[in-house]
């Protein structure tokens, strides 16, 4: 079949692929890319590219396209079974060569993020019916399983609200909030992906229920948008994206060059957890101390003291001291530094706000105080921290 598309091109001119994978969302990009370094290494290839979303169909024009190769990633296929090139699935849903995701291991991976924090408690969030989903839930019940604990499924969302169902957000939304609520706490959750994982906060919120306090939430993907749009923002799960469309490539290569690829599988695992505040936090069962805990996370930035934390509760300043040593390894003073210390980590990352501006911010005095606690806690001072991570988020540092 490849010959058939390339007999009619020039001498010398790159084959012709169409990418046909959702760019709606971070997790399709990402896989672009991997697919374009894989031609600037090999390469070049003339690609074929439009605007697409997780849920849109399967393309009529590609039955006719004159192309050498294809990369597909169709979730619903409809109209033609298979293009009529070489084609290589990011879905499994043809009988195809396809490179996916190892969807098991990151339902586990969640698990284990969620298991070290100390919670004993869980559920999952997905949507029914799509087998990537399944494949997170059974990886992540598997693994809490393994400890002796169980995991609840949400069995709602017949109308999920996914692609352009929007209507169904609402709806959606009260059958979550009571599911929520239903059920033990504290609890941790596992989201299909952040975006179910943003209805997931949403759920808590409308069910009076605080995270990570009560609830600590982990989505999937790794979507910044998404990630950074939830209030809490929200820990994800990072899939090795990347890895899976440079390797996409390579068997398509394969393919349009005459070798035979078969119906092999690759597997990519996830690269870890990106941890943000919707589970920075360890499962605190004695309401008391959760209580306190609750305060300073709202509270801690904006100047507060050991005594204000100690108005917040009702018992003792030596017994609420030593539930804080026992349980968390620091006094009630510490925490409150930590708290701070975290946000004044973010802006150095995050802002270009100056440091008068930070030590404000987070509920420090003056700057001279943020600067000595900062570098005890980190030791870099807070310029040579904004330094250092700045370089680290430059694009070519992670290339």
């Amino acid at each position: 079949m490849p010959d058939r598309a390339r007999s009619r091109r020039p001498a010398g001119e790159p084959p012709h692929v169409a990418l046909v994978v959702q760019t709606s969302m971070a997790y399709g990009r990402r896989i672009l890319e991997g697919v374009a370094r894989y031609s600037r290494e090999h390469g070049p290839w003339s690609f074929y590219l439009e605007p697409r979303s997780r849920q849109d169909p399967f393309p009529a024009w590609l039955e006719s396209w004159d192309g050498d190769g294809v990369i597909l990633s169709v979730s619903r296929p409809a109209g033609p079974a298979s293009p009529r090139m070489p084609t290589v699935d990011l879905d499994d849903q043809g009988g195809r060569p396809h490179v996916q995701s190892d969807h098991r291991a990151i339902g586990a991976l969640a698990a284990e993020h969620l298991l070290e924090r100390g919670f004993r408690r869980f559920a999952f969030f997905g949507y029914l019916g799509f087998r990537w989903s399944t494949a997170n839930y059974q990886g992540f019940a598997a693994r809490v399983r393994r400890e002796g604990f169980e995991c609840r499924l949400y069995r709602g969302g017949q109308k999920a609200s996914w692609g352009h169902q929007i209507p169904a957000w609402e709806e959606e939304m009260e059958t979550a909030s009571r599911w929520i609520a239903s059920l033990p706490k504290p609890l941790g959750l596992m989201a299909c992906n952040d975006f179910r994982g943003v209805q997931a906060l949403e759920a808590c919120r409308r069910a009076g229920v605080s995270v990570p306090d009560e609830v600590a939430v982990v989505g999937a993907d790794d979507d910044p948008i998404a990630c950074e749009l939830a209030h809490p923002a929200l820990s994800s799960v990072i899939p090795d994206c990347r890895t899976i469309g440079y390797e996409a490539a390579a068997r398509l290569d394969r393919l349009m060059r005459g070798d035979r690829v078969g119906r092999s599988t690759v597997i990519v695992p996830p690269l870890g957890v990106a941890v943000r505040r919707s589970s920075e936090f360890t499962a605190i069962a004695d309401p008391c101390l959760a209580e306190a805990v609750r305060y300073i996370r709202e509270h801690a930035c904006r100047g507060i003291r050991v005594d204000d934390v100690l108005d917040s509760v009702t018992v003792s300043r030596s017994k609420l001291q030593r539930l804080f040593r026992e349980e968390l390894g620091r006094t009630i003073h510490e925490t409150i530094a930590r708290e701070r210390i975290r946000l004044v980590e973010r802006l150095l990352i995050e802002t270009e706000l100056g440091y008068e501006d930070i030590a404000r911010r987070s509920g420090f005095a003056y700057l001279g105080y943020m600067s000595t606690v900062f570098r005890r806690a980190t030791g870099l001072s807070p310029a040579a921290y904004r330094r250092q991570h700045s370089r680290s988020r430059r694009p070519d540092a992670a290339s």
